[in-house]
């Protein structure tokens, strides 16, 4: 699954034989929820069950509240799938401002079953 980025819409790549889910860019689109996340949800519904754990790495610029809560909806499917099956998946948040770490602390503190790292982008030892 690949989605190619617009200034509104953020990008997407999902290796699914290595379990490595990637989103950069912006999403302030007014149907970022249609157009992006809402088929990401459904594809992530058909693959957490399945025996690959996974990295989900979030490296945006900026995201609108509405994105926020589809991105919520995302992480509580996480956690679900987690709960029932022991699916292991890392949220690797990444930043470059005090901004985007507070998000990424703010979700992290209502999305506690999955496990995260805050990755300081200006850190010269970025591993993605």
């Amino acid at each position: 699954m690949k989605f190619e980025g617009t200034f509104d819409l953020p990008s997407l790549e999902f290796i699914e034989d290595e379990g490595i889910l990637k989103i950069w860019g912006r999403s302030v689109s007014g149907t970022a929820r249609e157009d992006f996340w809402e088929p990401l949800y459904y594809k992530m519904e058909t693959y957490l069950p399945g025996p690959r754990d996974l990295i989900f790495s979030i490296d945006l610029e900026f995201f609108a509240t509405a994105s926020a809560r589809a991105m919520m909806e995302l992480f509580k499917l996480m956690e679900r799938v987690n709960q029932e099956t022991g699916k292991k998946v890392l949220v690797k948040w990444f930043y470059d401002d005090e901004e985007m770490l507070e998000a990424g602390e703010d979700l992290m503190s209502m999305v506690t079953k999955l496990d995260w790292k805050l990755v300081d982008k200006n850190d010269e030892k970025i591993d993605d």
